[in-house]
């Protein structure tokens, strides 16, 4: 392992406490932390098979994001809160890329991309300095991250995307099979329709089996988006949604919100929910990110063949 003293010292404090800071975490109004921490679940669905570390996962400084003064801070407190208020697993909150090395990525159980878009898997110049002894250039080194994630998901690792962390790396396939789909626009951004795909799935029990209405910011998607390939928890329910928006391309009627699948021996849990800042205060939204958290490290068991 060729690791530098520096990189050894933020390791250390990374796993060493509750929940790390990365440089350029914006926190938010203390206010919304506290409904955050009141609307959380007091506990988890079910307990930690052993004690859990999850990798809440921000966009790189590097990374011009439209989404790092809104909705990246709400998530940001809304995963720590969750880790910490239920005992669940620990937060380790990061935006340095070398976490992604695999001596790094294997002391995790969970990875959240929290809404993390743009190419943050390619190490800018600045940022090659902690990859100098790994890769020879900025290209070796994203070679080695890439595989550093598939490998480390479907070695049994768990991967958790929220909302526009689909439309990150848009530039490597893998990724986007990995997530299960392309993102391909927002047609909506409105109240809508949500429809519950299967009432009992272990995942779905947050929302007691009952369809409902949101209001949110909802993506369609492209290929390699397939039912053959996932389990569908949520989509739109086009009954109760405005179809007459501009720029809906599927003509299918098919727009999933939330899916898992498995990759290799590992998991992933994809939900499109999660760009308003209100849906990181929701009590059901909160309990349902828990518990696909605890789908990817393994805890909460529940069946991810394609229906």
């Amino acid at each position: 392992m060729n690791l530098s003293a520096t990189a050894l010292a933020f390791l250390a404090a990374a796993l060493s406490v509750p929940a790390l800071y990365a440089a350029g975490a914006q926190e938010i109004p203390k206010h919304r932390e506290g409904q955050i921490r009141a609307a959380a679940p007091a506990q988890p669905q079910v307990a930690p098979k052993k004690p859990r570390r999850v990798l809440i996962w921000n966009t790189p400084l590097m990374e011009k994001s439209p989404h790092k003064d809104w909705c990246i801070p709400y998530g940001t407190a809304a995963f720590r809160l969750l880790g910490e208020k239920t005992g669940a697993y620990t937060p380790v909150i990061s935006d340095d890329l070398s976490l992604f090395l695999p001596e790094n990525l294997k002391r995790f159980d969970a990875v959240v991309l929290n809404n993390s878009d743009g190419r943050w898997i390619t190490p800018t110049p600045a940022a090659m300095e902690k990859f100098k002894t790994h890769a020879a250039d900025t290209n070796a080194a994203e070679q080695l991250l890439r595989r550093s994630l598939l490998d480390y998901v479907a070695q049994g690792g768990g991967l958790v995307a929220i909302h526009f962390a689909i439309g990150a790396n848009n530039h490597w396939p893998e990724f986007r099979e990995l997530l299960g789909a392309t993102y391909d626009g927002h047609p909506w951004n409105e109240e809508v329709g949500v429809k519950i795909e299967e009432p009992s799935h272990p995942l779905l029990a947050a929302f007691g089996g009952k369809n409902f209405r949101l209001a949110e910011e909802i993506f369609q998607f492209k290929e390699p988006y397939s039912r053959q390939k996932l389990r569908i928890l949520l989509s739109l329910d086009t009954k109760t949604t405005n179809m007459k928006v501009p720029w809906v391309y599927r003509k299918d009627d098919d727009f999933a919100l939330a899916w898992i699948k498995p990759h290799g021996r590992g998991r992933v849990f994809y939900t499109a929910i999660g760009h308003r800042a209100e849906h990181y205060g929701n009590p059901a939204i909160l309990r349902f990110y828990l518990d696909g958290i605890q789908f990817a490290t393994g805890d909460l068991e529940a069946p991810a063949t394609p229906r």
